[in-house]
């Protein structure tokens, strides 16, 4: 079980698991923090990679092509979770759903009121080396689950995951924190999540 907090916490949490080495064997160093403030849930994730790509830019279109870091949640009253998908630059695609193919994506007002800080900057551009790790800092307002009832981040009980792909870079990667047992890539299997609490 992961422990959220409600301060900052000092390390870092591996997203690590390289769940399909003999096709996917690229394992970029990617690593995050995770603390929440009762009415946010504040995300830091750092990543280090050859080749980054941040093409996606308008609301809703897809980011997971791009270099890409995601979280899923599935909170505890319920089994349909959410997927929020971030490319390097901010750019946010976000649905509630039970799978990959029933998702009902989350309306415009609610996608812009998650917060997303890009070391990289918010201008697309195309696949490139940046010489650097790259960060990417988010804050979730728990309104954003649009479909849950819930008012506050404090005491919540779910179940999470954490990604790291890029399906559209010449170096394909695809990690998880918590382990995926499936025969290719598939990150929207909830029953792969693992538990969390907000303390």
């Amino acid at each position: 079980m992961l422990i959220i907090p409600e301060n900052k916490p000092s390390g870092w949490i591996h997203c690590s698991c390289c769940n399909w080495p003999e096709d996917f064997p690229y394992k970029p160093d990617v690593q995050f923090r995770v603390w929440h403030d009762r009415e946010h849930f504040n995300i830091i994730f750092r990543v280090s990679e050859e080749t980054t790509k941040a093409e996606q830019d308008s609301v809703g279109a897809p980011a997971h092509g791009d270099a890409c870091v995601e979280f899923f949640i599935q909170p505890e009253d319920g089994e349909k979770y959410y997927n929020f998908e971030w490319n390097a630059a901010g750019h946010l695609a976000m649905a509630w759903r039970s799978g990959r193919e029933d998702a009902e994506s989350a309306p415009a007002n609610v996608i812009e009121s998650v917060s997303a800080v890009p070391s990289l900057g918010s201008t697309p551009f195309g696949e490139k080396s940046v010489g650097k790790p790259w960060t990417l800092e988010v804050t979730i307002p728990v309104s954003a689950l649009f479909r849950s009832s819930l008012s506050s981040w404090k005491g919540l009980r779910c179940r999470i995951n954490f990604f790291k792909c890029g399906d559209g870079l010449k170096k394909q990667a695809f990690l998880s924190w918590a382990p995926i047992d499936t025969p290719t890539p598939d990150f929207h299997r909830p029953e792969f999540f693992r538990e969390a609490v907000f303390e």
